[in-house]
């Protein structure tokens, strides 16, 4: 997810996997997918181009991937800005700043 303001432009693309919900992202070796992953508030990822969309398909579908997926379950969408806005609205990160000590 990006904090630039060209990433409240219209265009770009998303992943879904048939199952598990849209593409947020990834971290510690792990996708992490709306909604099944319970964590709303990240928000959906962003891809600028189809081809860096289909890329990260080819990448969770390869033997690179340490759990790989099945392609028919993924599809390449347009980006879904008025779900991502909401989610990261509804759902808002606490501040560091505001964490106590």
């Amino acid at each position: 997810m990006t904090l630039e303001p060209s990433s409240h432009l219209p265009g770009g693309f998303q992943v879904r996997h048939h199952v598990l919900g849209i593409y947020q992202g990834s971290a510690i070796d792990l996708a992490f997918w709306h909604p099944s992953s319970n964590m709303p508030e990240y928000g959906l990822c962003r891809f600028s181009t189809e081809a860096q969309a289909h890329a990260l398909i080819d990448f969770l579908c390869s033997a690179m991937c340490t759990e790989p997926l099945d392609r028919n379950d993924l599809t390449v969408e347009p980006y879904d800005l008025t779900k991502h806005d909401q989610l990261v609205t509804d759902y808002p990160l606490p501040s560091a700043w505001e964490a106590p000590p």
